[in-house]
């Protein structure tokens, strides 16, 4: 049997040359004073949020009963409170204050665990 020979195509396309490539240097480098103020700068130039702001407060929703609703914004337009918030406070204080010794420490054993509670859920 005989062997069979190629024969490359001379029109074919020949591979162009591979140039080494240059070692370039970088415009600028990692300076670490410069980072912490770009980071200042940049927290505090951040988007707004949307809606109401927070006043260093944290909401949560209850549920209560519609004529409770309406006897607390009666409460609050009456005794011209700005918010649900304030008049509801303005009255566990007032409840808060009717407390005997004992429910005083009941309340405060309370409060402890539902804000250990609390603190572990934000964690």
């Amino acid at each position: 049997m005989s062997k069979y020979t190629f024969h490359k195509d001379p029109e074919r396309k020949q591979s162009k040359e591979i140039k080494a490539t240059e070692i370039s240097e970088p415009e600028t480098t990692f300076d670490l004073s410069s980072f912490s103020k770009e980071e200042i700068s940049a927290s505090d130039s951040g988007a707004k949020r949307i809606g109401r702001p927070a006043k260093n407060k944290v909401y949560s929703t209850i549920r209560i009963q519609k004529s409770n609703i309406n006897r607390i914004n009666a409460f609050q337009n009456t005794l011209d409170f700005e918010t649900q918030d304030d008049i509801v406070s303005f009255m566990l204080d007032r409840l808060d204050n009717t407390l005997e010794p004992e429910q005083r420490t009941m309340f405060e054993m309370y409060m402890k665990a539902y804000e250990s509670r609390d603190k572990k859920k934000q964690k």
